[in-house]
């Protein structure tokens, strides 16, 4: 009787879960919104207010020429989103550029597409990040692409609760201290 009831139950996990369980380990039943956790070095994580989603951004770093960079990874329970942010720390000027679907990358069942930002840089795109480089260049480049850009960092990070919205600017505090941006 008892392992009747386990199998039971069992079954009812995966009809309420669905595909998810293939696509996801994060699917649990138990998830709660943690506040965003944003480490020394410009990292953070549990920047996500759903159960199947996971954001997260790597530690910054240094382009050069007072700027930096971050990748910033968007995945759901079936596919994931690559962005990549820029930040120049002495004119505060920002933009987020959103990662190329790669045509040579299966599509996992029930997901979508995921972006990737290797398909940003040569020899698949065009983005080039140097010391010289602009905040307007990359917009330029993006425009002219057809990439999906935003330079606006309250556009760009507002679709997120306070508790778990990202600032951009943590990457100058811990790379240029002595900048503009680190008092942002």
């Amino acid at each position: 009787m008892n392992s009747m009831i386990a199998l039971l139950g069992f079954i009812v996990v995966l009809l309420v879960n669905g595909p998810s369980i293939a696509c996801s380990s994060r699917s649990s039943i138990f998830w709660l919104d943690k506040p965003i956790q944003i480490n020394a070095d410009g990292s953070f994580s549990q920047a996500e207010e759903h159960r199947y989603e996971r954001i997260y951004g790597d530690a910054t770093r240094d382009i050069g020429g007072g700027k930096i960079g971050q990748r910033i990874i968007d995945s759901g329970a079936c596919s994931a989103s690559e962005s990549l942010l820029i930040v120049d720390c002495f004119s505060l000027e920002t933009i987020v550029i959103k990662g190329l679907v790669d045509p040579d990358e299966p599509e996992i069942e029930g997901g979508g597409p995921s972006n990737r930002l290797a398909m940003l840089y040569p020899p698949h795109g065009k983005i080039r990040l140097t010391k010289s480089v602009t905040v307007a260049e990359l917009a330029e480049i993006s425009a002219a692409e057809g990439y999906e850009y935003e330079t606006n960092p309250q556009t760009a990070f507002a679709v997120k609760r306070k508790r778990n919205t990202y600032n951009p600017f943590t990457g100058c505090k811990v790379l240029y201290p002595d900048s503009p941006g680190a008092t942002q």
